[in-house]
């Protein structure tokens, strides 16, 4: 399967040009972050949560239109990290601060390489290959979002192969069939000075079938169904082998130019070890848009459910393809413990975000949230407290457009861990900042 995808899209690269009037576009990107963390990895309890460091990745693509009956694209990437500390000293007071100071090439990875061909007939499109899901396209990114999900914001892609069936006389409605191929290490195209051992980018290989809907008018009343199946293989970590069947929808309701309801509802059935439990998910918000300047105020509640500690099986929610900060950037590292990172599961949000467009250039995002767990009691006595009360959150993100190819922005983010977590647990704290070119 991987090698006839692989002989696949090369050869249309190469004969595509060959049939057709080929109209070709380059694209780049050039981001430079520099990120601080303390306690975010196990609230203060080893003493050497701290990390400060630079990432700085680069991409480089190609799309190429062969006359309009087909299109196709290429890109390559590489991210690599320059520390300044690395944890491992005795935490912000310490003196043994040891960490990688010099700057070192990284792997060079194939990014995207997908061939699409547009609306067959005005009815079906399709697509395969190397590609992202775009978290606008589905559901807000609730369970479909990065498809590599330990190597950070590095990469998002999936390995899959998609129809898109247009419905209805207007054409205003769509189904879309959806194959997915994630391993555990890029062993699907080829890596260029590639880490040793190879950069994880899952648990363990993934595999999936999605069946995702669109119907509705979007200025009234818009839904997205849906039906995912994804099995995961046995972990290196201990994860036993899964099978996991969801069934829900997203659901977006305007009711008037004032308040837009936003909300997403979701069941699992997990087969996990021949024992089938099931798990449920979703959240509800406000958008409230004021004059001008607030645009807009939001509020909201979320619920994943949580896995007993004294059940055999899982009743925990299954985030599938959504491991990736859409909580918060503070909290998702504190999951390792618990489910793994950014295993967003076994949680209660209580979420209220401010937007101020100050000009066209310059935007500021705040955000405050109470979190809470739905089970507690995991055993593991030097991580976790016997309360349900996860913490507080407090989150400030300020953005400034230069231009439409050059942007930055700072993002602050504070975490106050409650009794979830043991009695020392102290504060987390992260740090952002960027600046990104693109052509």
């Amino acid at each position: 399967m991987k090698k006839l995808l692989c002989v696949f899209l090369f050869t249309v690269f190469a004969v595509m040009p060959l049939l057709a009037e080929t109209k070709l576009t380059f694209d780049a990107l050039a981001r430079a972050r520099y990120e601080y963390m303390l306690n975010v990895f196990d609230a203060g309890l080893s003493g050497k949560d701290e990390k400060s460091y630079f990432r700085f990745k680069f991409l480089a693509g190609i799309s190429a239109d062969f006359d309009g009956w087909a299109s196709a694209c290429a890109r390559i990437g590489t991210e690599s990290r320059s520390y300044v500390y690395n944890g491992e000293g005795n935490g912000i007071n310490g003196n043994g601060r040891i960490g990688n100071a010099q700057y070192n090439i990284n792997e060079f990875f194939i990014d995207n390489l997908y061939v699409k061909i547009p609306y067959i007939l005005d009815v079906v499109e399709l697509k395969a290959g190397r590609m992202d899901l775009p978290i606008s396209e589905y559901g807000e990114g609730f369970l479909i979002a990065d498809g590599t999900p330990l190597d950070g914001s590095r990469t998002w892609y999936f390995n899959a192969v998609k129809a898109k069936f247009l419905l209805g006389e207007n054409k205003k409605s769509s189904v879309e069939l959806i194959g997915i191929y994630n391993p555990r290490v890029d062993d699907v195209l080829p890596v260029a000075n590639e880490n040793t051992p190879p950069t994880a980018l899952n648990d363990s290989n993934e595999s999936a079938f999605i069946v995702y809907g669109r119907t509705g008018d979007k200025d009234s009343l818009y839904f997205e169904p849906y039906y995912m199946y994804k099995h995961e293989d046995a972990s290196q970590a201990g994860r036993l082998e899964n099978d996991v069947n969801t069934f829900g929808s997203y659901v977006k309701y305007k009711i008037n130019d004032e308040i837009t309801l936003r909300a997403q509802g979701a069941m699992q059935i997990n087969n996990c070890d021949s024992e089938i439990n099931t798990a449920f998910g979703g959240y509800v918000f406000a958008d409230m848009p004021f004059a001008g300047i607030i645009n807009p105020f939001s509020i909201g509640y979320a619920y994943l459910s949580g896995n007993d500690p004294n059940t055999s099986g899982t009743q925990g929610w299954n985030p599938l393809f959504s491991r990736y900060p859409w909580m918060s950037e503070a909290v998702c590292y504190l999951f390792k413990y618990e489910s793994g990172l950014a295993y967003w599961t076994n949680i209660q949000l209580y979420k209220a975000d401010l937007n101020l467009s100050i000009s066209k250039e310059l935007k500021i995002f705040l955000s405050g949230a109470l979190l809470y767990a739905n089970e507690s009691d995991f055993g593991v006595a030097d991580m976790f407290g016997e309360g349900k009360n996860r913490g507080t959150l407090g989150i400030a993100k300020v953005s400034y457009a230069f231009s439409k190819n050059v942007n930055t922005f700072a993002l602050c983010e504070y975490f106050k861990p409650g009794d979830f977590y043991f009695s020392g647990a102290k504060d987390s704290i992260f740090v952002r900042l960027e600046l990104a070119a693109k052509l």
